[in-house]
């Protein structure tokens, strides 16, 4: 995941139009991982706030929160691809940007997968990104389709 996340980076650094604070990636994803646990939710956000709260709302109204909730709080530096890095000798100085993005990973376990499979299409997840203070902000994703049986 990191090598993904390294590539997006460096994609963005190279990207014209941003501001003095440099670029910005803003992706938040939720799903079930391949030969992990098929009872976990695993959300991914790549963000300037970080993730601080996740919870899965049923549709009889049944709100599971995150049992995990892990944030990489150093901001991310990436190479800036160019003409002078590419012919330059080893060694040379390289110019890179910062990416003012955190990296947080929540983990939801289904309290009923059966009851989930059923049910996924009405279900919902509620996050809260940020700080009281600084900027927060809600989102709201849809469930994430249940993992094959």
């Amino acid at each position: 995941m990191r090598r993904a996340v390294a590539a997006l980076l460096l994609l963005l650094a190279g990207c014209g139009g941003a501001d003095e604070s440099g670029p910005t990636l803003e992706t938040i994803a939720a799903r079930f991982v391949r030969g992990g646990l098929a009872d976990v939710i695993v959300l991914t956000s790549l963000d300037r706030l970080p993730l601080r709260e996740a919870t899965l709302v049923m549709p009889d109204g049944e709100r599971v929160p995150a049992y995990s909730i892990d944030v990489d709080p150093h901001p991310a530096t990436a190479q800036v691809p160019g003409e002078a890095t590419l012919l330059s000798t080893p060694g040379t100085p390289r110019q890179s940007a910062w990416i003012n993005t955190m990296a947080s990973t929540a983990l939801i376990r289904l309290p009923d997968p059966v009851q989930y499979a059923k049910n996924w299409r009405r279900s919902r997840i509620e996050l809260r990104l940020g700080d009281p203070g600084s900027g927060e902000r809600d989102v709201t994703l849809a469930a994430p389709p249940s993992p094959p049986s």
